[in-house]
């Protein structure tokens, strides 16, 4: 789903490759995101010091954003900040993967599949299926800040 000239200017580095192009690099190697952009072994604990400077891999047209806090497969923890009126539109994860939304500031909707959408607010928490077709949006007039966590575990795209 890459064209070989996008993957050899990122090989380049000429290119700044999207989030969702990265997710298809990695679903071609058959392996997460995280294992991606891993570098050397990772220590016993990783500490990202700043989250504020830990990388904006999404951006969204109302000025949107989700930062990689950390991540070790198969597990990736996310801090997102939807403006209001914005969305992320995801594309199936891995067969069994899972995802846990934790809004610390305003409500967040979530639909899954062909299910109906779900408001979560914070002091509330939701668990689904990310195997399937999944959006985050913003119905709301103010932002909305969120964690994230992706479970992704080896195998096949669903």
């Amino acid at each position: 789903g890459v064209s070989r000239r996008l993957l050899a200017q990122i090989e380049a580095g000429q290119a700044n490759p999207s989030l969702a192009t990265l997710l298809l690099v990695a679903a071609g190697f058959d392996i997460s995101l995280v294992e991606l952009l891993a570098g050397a072994d990772k220590p016993t604990i990783t500490l990202q010091r700043d989250n504020a400077s830990a990388p904006v891999l999404w951006t969204g047209d109302c000025g949107s954003e989700a930062r990689l806090l950390v991540g070790s497969d198969p597990l990736e923890l996310w801090e997102w900040t939807l403006a209001p009126g914005d969305e992320r539109r995801a594309d199936p994860h891995r067969t069994n993967s899972r995802e846990a939304l934790l809004p610390t500031e305003g409500t967040v909707t979530v639909s899954v599949g062909a299910a109906e959408p779900v408001e979560v607010r914070a002091g509330q928490s939701a668990l689904f299926r990310a195997d399937e077709p999944h959006l985050y949006r913003n119905d709301t007039d103010t932002a909305v800040r969120f964690v994230l966590a992706v479970h992704e575990p080896s195998g096949g795209v669903a």
